[in-house]
């Protein structure tokens, strides 16, 4: 769960840099950089190891660092055009490495003579300006040569290059054995060992990767602990970045961190204290420190790393020191790349603003897709703008389904205005009976079409593509258990994000809900604040701070004020609830910042619901809804859960305000929230008891999970309502209703989920509305009989 945790956090990253992107492109100036900079690092290839022994023959790429030379006319003035001296740092800083801020590596690259007209003194530019440092392959394992001959040898690029392809390969093994002599090969390098010849240099992990400029006087040759020359235990191994002492700033052309720590979060660089929670590069890489806010740190969330346009000027590459952003720069300069797509590892490729817009489409082995049965998603294909600042219009058009009765499919939006090296997700339809098999596929061949958005554009480059497409239904019974085997029941919630209406003050009295509501209020529906005719009044004004304040049931902000709520039946109370969970036991960290010092109470609040029928629900929210995935999260653009339109009905809303006092928005980053519901009345046989604690999960997910807000939040949504479809609660544990709801703080920040009101949709006893008929199939598998009958004597 910890990878689950972590991979979610990295994918929130991933979708906030592409929402970032628009914004730091307009702001940034199309000029090339007036130094040196890193343009892509590729470390993890697929298949065993990323070195070059024992490599997978069929990979196209090992990993690869390039770079990036300015011309001579662009070189800024205080570096030598006729004698550039670059090396490449390597420092460790994984915290639980026994060499945290040591270097990994130094690799001296040869001279490069940027201005050849007075005398060629060392390497010529390539006419690209690329460079491109990785290996040559070797013979054996372990190595007793490098393969072929001097004059043959092969760059693990691009398939494997035995001559330059339009940039200069460098072959940082290439000083082994017999040597190379059709690359050019390092001045020095410290040092390749056995390990490095297997796992490579470019490794994952949490390092920071510097390129420096070895003529000044700040910089220091240090020395690979692995290094014969290595003077232990720390003396010329150890650069001492937070000082500058060692490696000074001066020195430094440009450099980037990747980071893996499932606590990094990017938003925070660099930390103003410590923080205590050991995170990776911390110790390395402070405030304060040399490199602090000259090297951001990326989220690892492929297999690389890459600049989006080589005229995009980082922070640090202005004029001016005083606005180096760290943070600006993580979201703003860098994209990831992956050997599946749709942004590929591409060595001698460094697009610029004025390059045409260029499609990709992601590999087949990762366009699949998870669709929830009873619903119509709209997952987005993966692909992507690979070219430079000109906009295109994506569209993706299905064949036929291999499976129409599992999975119908048609054509869905278009993507518009894609600009430059932004991802790009054009939908299709899925649709999925209620009555579909969990884990059932089906195929299809997709055409993905790019168009230029405006007349006066250059073509796009590779606008038609075609790739299989694989949707895969979900519709699980179970939750999970901390040991991965079924538990319990699952249940299946859905969010509804309610930005600012465009007419009037409130948007939740426009909704489905909001009319559903004012139609049943006191009837079949029932409010647990007493906030119901507010909700529904047009005249109330949802932004207004003063009364969504008022509204409010706030969780509690000292730990003194933190709850436990015993059970009625005399099982776990709520804290047991949670320390017992699925969620806790696997290890993950979802609450551990909400209990107080002595575990005995937690952060959450109680709210008393009418006896609730746990099926049956005849509510549908008409808007499209934000289904949330096993492991919590919401809002992926390529899943079926996000954009979908629902057949399920729904027992229970929340409605939540991301209104602050001050009348700013919250981002919802810690709205991350756990439900439990407490059971009232039970069926024959059932497997819980009146009175127990059920700690819910949804999609399938282990028990406890919490609901993550972050993507559906943002963007200007004051208002969010979280539907709750409970009918397996009743079919698979016999739980006939539910007569309370506790909501579990799972946040690690200031914010928290502020719930204005908690409906319950289904009240026991009260007369169900009549509803336009049913399909046969989703009658019976979502109501069971005893939902089927209570419609027929509503009818």
């Amino acid at each position: 769960m910890l990878a689950g945790c972590w991979l979610r956090t990295h994918a929130r990253a991933e979708r906030a840099l592409v929402v970032a992107l628009a914004s730091a492109l307009a702001g940034a100036a199309a000029a090339a950089p007036d130094r040196p900079v890193i343009t892509e690092i590729y470390v993890d290839p697929p298949g065993a190891n990323d070195g070059p022994v024992g490599r997978d023959l069929a990979n196209l790429h090992q990993e690869y660092l390039e770079i990036y030379l300015p011309t001579a006319a662009e070189l800024h003035a205080s570096l030598d055009k006729d004698s550039l001296d670059l090396t490449i740092y390597d420092v460790e800083g994984d915290a639980s490495s026994t060499g945290v801020g040591l270097v990994n590596y130094r690799i001296d690259l040869p001279t490069f003579d940027l201005d050849p007209s007075n005398g060629l003194t060392g390497l010529a530019r390539p006419a690209s300006g690329i460079v491109v440092v990785g290996w040559v392959d070797y013979v054996g394992d372990p190595p007793t040569a490098l393969a072929g001959t001097p004059a043959t040898r092969v760059a693990l690029v691009n398939g494997g290059v035995t001559s330059t392809p339009g940039y200069t390969f460098v072959a940082l093994n290439g000083n082994e054995f017999a040597g190379t002599t059709n690359f050019p090969t390092p001045l020095a390098i410290s040092a390749i060992d056995a390990s490095e010849r297997t796992g490579g240099l470019f490794e994952n992990g949490s390092s920071a990767t510097l390129l420096v400029n070895r003529d000044s006087p700040a910089y220091a040759q240090l020395f690979d602990e692995a290094d014969a020359a290595h003077v232990p235990p720390l003396a010329n191994a150890d650069p001492n970045l937070p000082s500058g002492a060692v490696l000074g700033t001066a020195a430094l052309l440009d450099a980037v961190a990747a980071n893996d720590h499932r606590k990094f979060d990017p938003l925070e660089q660099p930390y103003a204290t410590p923080t205590g929670d050991d995170i990776d590069l911390e110790t390395v890489l402070p405030l304060g420190g040399a490199f602090s806010r000259l090297v951001p740190q990326l989220l690892e969330t492929e297999q690389g790393y890459a600049r989006l346009l080589v005229d995009v000027v980082k922070t640090t590459e202005d004029a001016s020191a005083a606005n180096d952003d760290p943070v600006a720069d993580a979201l703003g300069a860098y994209r990831t790349i992956a050997s599946a797509g749709p942004f590929f590892p591409t060595p001698g490729v460094a697009p610029a603003f004025a390059t045409p817009a260029q499609l990709s489409v992601a590999d087949a082995s990762v366009q699949v897709f998870p669709v929830l049965a009873g619903t119509t998603g709209r997952p987005g294909l993966r692909a992507a703008n690979l070219g430079g600042d000109f906009g295109m219009d994506v569209a993706a058009t299905p064949g036929a389904s291999s499976a129409p009765g599992t999975v119908a499919l048609a054509a869905g939006a278009v993507a518009a205005s894609i600009g430059a090296q932004e991802r790009v997700f054009p939908q299709v339809e899925a649709t999925v009976p209620i009555g579909a098999l969990d884990g059932a596929l089906a195929t299809s061949t997709v055409t993905v079409a790019a168009s230029k958005a405006s007349p006066a554009d250059p073509p796009v480059a590779n606008p038609v593509q075609a790739v299989t497409a694989t949707f895969q239904v979900l519709s699980p019974v179970n939750g999970k258990a901390a040991n991965g085997l079924p538990f319990q029941a699952t249940t299946f919630a859905a969010l509804q994000p309610l930005p600012p209406p465009a007419v009037g003050t409130n948007e939740f009295a426009t909704t489905s809900l909001g009319a559903f509501v004012a139609q049943h209020l006191g009837s079949l529906v029932a409010d647990t604040r007493g906030n119901g005719a507010t909700l529904v009044d047009p005249a109330t004004n949802l932004g207004d701070p003063v009364l969504v304040d008022a509204m409010e049931k706030d969780m509690p902000d000292l730990p003194a004020a933190y709850i436990d709520v015993p059970s009625p039946a005399g099982l776990e109370s709520l804290v047991a609830t949670v320390l017992t969970s699925a969620e806790w036991l696997s290890g993950a960290d979802s609450y551990t910042d909400n209990f107080d010092a002595t575990f005995s109470a937690v952060r959450a609040i109680d709210l008393a619901l009418p006896e609730t029928a746990t099926s049956g629900g005849v509510f549908r929210p008409s808007e499209r809804v934000h289904f949330v995935d096993a492991l919590g999260g919401v809002g992926d653009p390529t899943s079926g859960l996000t954009d979908a339109t629902s057949d399920r009905g729904f027992e229970v809303a929340i409605v939540d305000t991301n209104v602050q006092q001050a009348g700013t928005l919250e981002t919802g980053a810690t709205d991350d929230f756990g439900l439990v519901v407490e059971v009232g009345a039970v069926r024959p046989g059932a497997l819980v008891v009146p009175g127990q604690f059920v700690f819910l999960s949804f999609t399938g997910g282990f028990e406890g999970t919490d609901i993550d807000t972050l993507e559906v939040a943002p963007g200007g949504a004051r208002t969010v309502v979280v539907y709750l479809d409970l009918d397996l609660l009743d079919t698979v544990l016999g739980a006939r209703t539910i007569r309370r709801l506790m909501v579990v703080d799972a946040g690690t920040g200031s914010g928290a989920v502020n719930v204005m009101e908690a409906f319950s949709l289904n009240v026991e006893g009260a007369s169900v509305p009549a509803v336009p008929p049913w399909h046969a199939a989703l009658g019976a598998a979502l109501l069971g009989a005893a939902g089927l009958r209570r419609l027929r004597r509503a009818a």
